[in-house]
């Protein structure tokens, strides 16, 4: 039903039956200030007759997850089809009568450059992260995130101060994390070149998250506002503020590895899951737990209903850094140390990190 498009043509010179006409005649009788919109699901003025129409108590992600799983059925680009239909809808929405559907256009464009990679079409992957990190769309985007964080603290409003810098510390490490894609998928290509471009980007935008953590706003002493406290730790209990040095890290350690420098990609690895399991150990005994994502890789209800940046980065960095480890000392010939590596991993918890890759490179 997510790509049903029904339509009636009427020649003037072919015979109509008394079904046809009976259908021209309600629709002639319809409301003529009603604005002239395709046949498609999701428009606001469907045809009398249309009943194969989803109804309006299923959230509109819940769509976009099922034109995601289309690609998983017969690997055909049905599920791009109808996710370029499904993002019209958030663009043109004018047209079809959508509006306050703009929210939705980064989950899809999410969907999309995730559907690219998994068919190696790099260059349409790469255009679908660039329209993420429009600056008008991450605007929005980092804004609704910030008001759901204040609204999760139990202060809609939020003080003008701990909103702005939440705003700047978002916005840069949403940006870290989208040109790290960008780099992941040009180094796949073959375009080093174009991905240590990347990667000085992913410097300077880290280096202005930290610079944030200098801030005497953030520091307990300048601070009176019990508020503005509680906002300053759900903001950086988020995922994608912890990753960013990390995340910083192995990029570092991939861009070694392209250039076949196996030994410095390892360091940098190193650094990236000793940091990687430090924060962990913080994590778990700080009340920032409480604002940590879970584990699951199943979307919220707040993905499904009510979007804020359209994607999200993985909670835990352990597994791609001591993978990524394991293949520098195997290439460097350390393949006894390698096999220790990740079984020390699978043994840490085989529920979490015994993963088909995992299984593949063992």
């Amino acid at each position: 039903t997510m790509c049903t498009e029904a339509s009636v043509d009427i020649l003037s010179s072919s015979p109509v039956t008394s079904s046809l006409k009976q259908l021209t005649a309600t629709l002639t009788q319809q409301d003529t200030t009603l604005p002239n919109l395709a046949w498609k699901e999701g428009s606001m003025h469907p045809p009398p007759a249309t009943k194969d129409i989803v109804p309006a108590w299923v959230p509109f992600g819940l769509r976009i997850l099922a034109a995601i799983q289309l690609q998983y059925n017969d690997g055909s680009s049905k599920s791009i089809d109808v996710l370029y239909d499904l993002r019209d809808r958030t663009v043109r929405t004018e047209y079809w009568n959508t509006g306050g559907m703009e929210i939705w256009r980064g989950t899809v464009d999410n969907a999309l450059a995730n559907a690219f990679v998994r068919k190696k079409e790099w260059r349409l992957a790469l255009r679908s992260l660039e329209d993420l990190l429009n600056e008008k769309s991450l605007e929005s985007g980092v804004l609704r995130e910030v008001d759901h964080l204040c609204a999760q603290e139990g202060n809609d409003d939020g003080e003008n101060d701990a909103r702005q810098w939440m705003t700047e510390v978002i916005t840069a490490c949403a940006r870290v994390e989208l040109l790290s894609r960008q780099l992941l998928i040009l180094l796949q290509s073959g375009a080093v070149t174009a991905a240590e471009m990347i990667q000085k980007e992913v410097r300077h935008y880290a280096a202005k998250v930290q610079s944030q953590w200098n801030n005497p706003f953030v520091s307990s002493d300048n601070n009176d506002s019990s508020m503005t406290t509680s906002l300053v730790g759900a903001t950086k209990g988020l995922a994608l503020v912890r990753q960013v040095p990390s995340r910083q890290l192995v990029n570092e350690g991939l861009l070694q590895f392209a250039r076949c420098k196996y030994t410095e990609a390892a360091t940098y690895f190193r650094d990236a899951l000793k940091q990687q399991r430090e924060l962990d150990t913080t994590a778990s005994s700080s009340q920032q737990l409480s604002h940590l994502p879970t584990t699951t890789d199943c979307p919220t209800w707040k993905d499904l209903s009510s979007p804020t940046l359209g994607f999200s980065t993985a909670s835990n960095l352990t597994f791609e850094c001591l993978n990524n480890l394991s293949l520098c000392l195997l290439y460097s010939g350390n393949m006894r140390s390698a096999v220790q590596e990740l079984e020390s991993l699978i043994r840490q918890d085989p529920t979490l990190y015994l993963t088909e890759s995992m299984a593949f490179n063992l």
